[in-house]
C-alpha cells in the first residue's frame, strides 16, 4: 500500500476515532444530566384544583378561589390555600406571561451562545452546578413549583422536564448577582429603610429600585402578588408570573424585605436561591430575630444583601448572606434610616478582595452616597411620596446631573421594578412601567381587595413633557451609532452621536463615540476636547473610565 493511502487510512480512523468519542461523551453527559434533573416530590392523590377551570368575572379570572386581573393597568395575582394550590393557580393563571418570560430568557441564550453544542455545555454545567438544588428548598416551597410547572403548559419540553426548570429560573436573579459588571446583564439595586426622625409621624418606611437590564419583558410584565398561604403569614409582592420567590415584599405582622445584589464568586453547588429564602422569611417571621434566624440557617450558593425591617422592633436591618458567612449591619446609634447598595459594609465582609474590587469598579458607592444625601435632607417629613422621589432621583452625589440613564444614578432607567412600603400602616405601593416612572399603586395588606385610588402616587413628570420619550430617541441613536462605527461609517457614527447629545445632552456617552469617530479621521483637537467632555460626564464605570483616558491618550499622541 502506498504512503499517501497508508496516511489518508489513518487520518480516517482518527477521525472516525474522533467522532465515536464525542458521541460516547454526549451520551454519557446526557445520563448525567438525567440523573442529576431533581424530580418532583410525590402528591398523594390529585388535589382538587386540578379540575377546576378558570372562570372570567367582571375584569378578573378566577380559579377556584385564586384569581388574576389588573389595576391601574398592573397585573395583580391573588393566592390562597396550601402550596400546590397556589403554585397551580399561579401557572394557570398568568401562563401567558410565563411562556413570554421564558421565550425571552431562551432569546438571551441563543444571543450569547448562538451554537448549540456551546448551549449544551452550558446546559450541563447548569444542570451540574444544581444538582442538588431541590435538597436545599423547602418541601412547601418544592410543592409549589410543583404547581407551576403542572399548571403552565409547557411550551419548551424540549429544553428538560419543567419542574426542573422551574427549581433552576428561581436561582436566574443569584446567577444575574455574578454578571453585576457584564454589559450582557447589568444590575445594581438601591434600597432603603427610614424610621423615628426621619419620617413624618415616625412611620417605618422602605423603598427599593429593582435594576435589572435585562429584557423588557420583565419591566413590562411585573406582577404584584397577594398570597394568603394556609400555614403562613399574608403577605404581598412585586416579582413575575411562576415565581414562587419573593425579592421585594412585606407580610401582615409587619416585617418587610428587599433583596440586593453582592459581589460573588463562581457557586460551588447549588443552594438555596436567594429570593426563596426571602420568601421563607416573608411567610413565616414576625420580627427581626426570626427573620434573621431563617437567613442564618440557609445555605446560599451566591452573595446577597437583606434589607429587613420589622414593625414590632421599630427599625432597619441589612443581613449580608455570602456561602460561608451571615453577618448583620445595625442602624448607627444616631441614625433613623439605613441603606442598602451592592457593597458589604460589616466588619466581617467589607475588607473581602472581591468587595475591594468591585467597590472601584462599579456604581454601588455613587449610589449609596447620593440616597444618603437624599435621606438626610428628609428630617421629620418624609413620606411615600417623597420615598418615590428619591426612587427616581437621576443626579449624582452632590446634585450633579450628567445626563439620563448614567449608571451611577440611583435612577439609570433600567429598573423592572419599584416599591414604597410603610410597615406602620400596613400600605404597599408598586410602581407601574416603565422602570419607576409609572403611578405607584397602593395596596392595603390587611384588606387587599379595597382600592385607595387617593393614596396613588402620581407618574413622574418626565413621562408627560417628553423627557423620557427623547432619552429612548437619544439611546437608539447611540446603539445605531457605535454599530455604524463598527462598520467603519464615520460619517453616520458622528451624526447618531450628535443626535444622541441633542436629545440627552451631557451624557457621556455622547461624547465618547464623537471621540472614537474623531479620532479615526485624524482630528486630534477635536477627538481631545471629545474625550475631556466624556470624562467631565463622570463616566459610570472604572472600565470606562480607563478606556476613555486611553483613547484621549491616544489623541493626544496624533502627530
Amino acid at each position: 500500500m502506498s504512503r499517501p493511502r497508508k496516511w489518508i487510512r489513518r487520518l480516517l480512523w482518527i477521525a472516525g476515532g474522533g467522532v465515536i468519542a464525542l458521541v460516547v461523551l454526549w451520551g454519557v453527559m446526557l445520563a448525567l444530566m438525567y440523573q442529576w434533573v431533581a424530580q418532583p416530590p410525590p402528591l398523594a392523590r390529585p388535589p382538587a384544583i386540578v379540575s377546576l377551570a378558570p372562570e372570567a368575572r367582571g375584569d378578573r379570572v378566577y380559579l377556584g378561589q385564586n384569581w388574576f386581573g389588573r389595576r391601574d393597568n398592573l397585573p395583580v395575582l391573588y393566592l390562597a390555600g396550601g402550596p400546590f394550590e397556589m403554585g397551580y393557580a399561579n401557572g394557570v393563571l398568568t401562563q401567558k406571561l410565563i411562556h413570554r418570560q421564558e421565550d425571552s430568557v431562551l432569546a438571551l441564550l441563543n444571543r450569547a451562545a448562538p451554537w448549540k453544542g456551546l448551549q449544551f455545555a452550558l446546559k450541563f454545567f447548569v444542570t451540574f452546578k444544581n444538582r442538588h438544588i431541590a435538597a436545599n428548598i423547602t418541601p412547601d416551597l418544592q410543592m409549589e413549583m410543583l404547581g407551576i410547572a403542572s399548571g403552565c403548559p409547557d411550551a419548551h419540553p424540549d429544553m428538560g422536564p419543567c419542574y426542573n426548570r422551574v427549581l433552576n429560573y428561581h436561582a436566574a436573579q443569584d446567577i444575574s448577582y455574578m454578571l453585576m459588571n457584564s454589559p450582557l446583564l447589568r444590575r445594581g439595586c438601591t434600597a432603603f429603610g427610614a424610621w423615628g426622625g426621619a419620617t413624618m409621624g415616625s412611620h417605618l418606611l422602605c423603598g427599593r429600585d429593582f435594576d435589572w437590564e435585562a429584557d423588557p419583558v420583565f419591566d413590562e410584565n411585573r406582577v404584584l402578588i397577594i398570597c394568603e398561604p394556609s400555614n403562613g403569614i399574608p403577605f404581598i409582592s412585586l416579582a413575575w408570573a411562576g415565581m414562587a420567590g419573593c425579592v421585594s415584599g412585606m407580610n401582615r405582622e409587619g416585617v418587610s424585605i428587599v433583596v440586593n445584589g453582592a459581589p460573588s464568586h463562581l457557586p460551588a453547588d447549588g443552594a438555596t436561591p436567594t429570593c426563596l429564602v426571602a420568601r421563607e422569611v416573608l411567610e413565616h417571621a414576625r420580627n427581626l430575630a426570626e427573620a434573621t434566624a431563617i437567613i442564618r440557617k440557609r445555605r446560599v450558593f451566591v452573595s446577597a444583601m437583606f434589607l429587613i425591617g420589622s414593625r414590632a422592633d421599630g427599625k432597619f436591618i441589612v443581613v449580608e448572606k455570602t456561602p460561608e458567612k451571615t453577618a448583620v449591619r445595625e442602624p448607627e446609634r444616631s441614625a433613623d434610616w439605613l441603606v442598602c447598595a451592592n457593597h458589604y459594609l460589616t466588619a466581617e465582609l467589607k475588607d473581602d478582595p472581591i468587595n475591594e474590587t468591585y467597590k472601584r469598579a462599579d456604581t454601588s458607592l455613587p449610589r449609596f452616597e447620593r440616597m444618603t444625601e437624599l435621606l438626610g435632607a428628609e428630617t421629620n417629613r418624609l413620606d411615600a411620596s417623597g420615598c418615590a422621589a428619591i426612587l427616581r432621583d437621576r443626579r449624582l452625589p452632590g446634585g450633579g446631573f450628567a445626563g439620563n440613564g448614567h449608571r451611577a444614578s440611583l435612577n439609570p432607567l433600567i429598573a423592572t421594578h419599584s416599591v414604597v412600603m410603610d410597615l406602620t400602616a400596613g400600605v404597599f405601593w408598586a410602581a407601574t412601567p416603565p422602570h419607576q416612572l409609572g403611578k405607584f399603586i397602593a395596596f392595603n395588606l390587611g384588606a387587599p381587595e379595597e382600592l385607595l385610588p387617593e393614596q396613588a402616587l402620581p407618574a413622574d413628570p418626565m413621562l408627560g413633557d417628553g423627557e423620557y420619550k427623547s432619552y429612548l430617541a437619544a439611546k437608539s441613536d447611540l446603539g445605531e451609532g457605535w454599530r455604524a462605527l463598527k462598520k467603519a461609517d464615520l460619517a453616520a457614527a458622528l451624526a447618531f452621536a450628535t443626535a444622541a447629545e441633542k436629545n440627552n445632552p451631557g451624557f457621556y456617552q455622547n461624547s465618547w463615540l464623537c471621540a472614537e469617530v474623531l479620532l479615526r479621521q485624524g482630528k486630534q483637537a477635536e477627538a481631545t476636547d471629545a474625550c475631556q467632555r466624556a470624562l467631565a460626564g463622570k463616566p459610570a464605570l472604572a472600565g470606562e473610565r480607563r478606556r476613555i483616558e486611553q483613547l484621549l491618550a491616544r489623541a493626544k499622541a496624533l502627530p
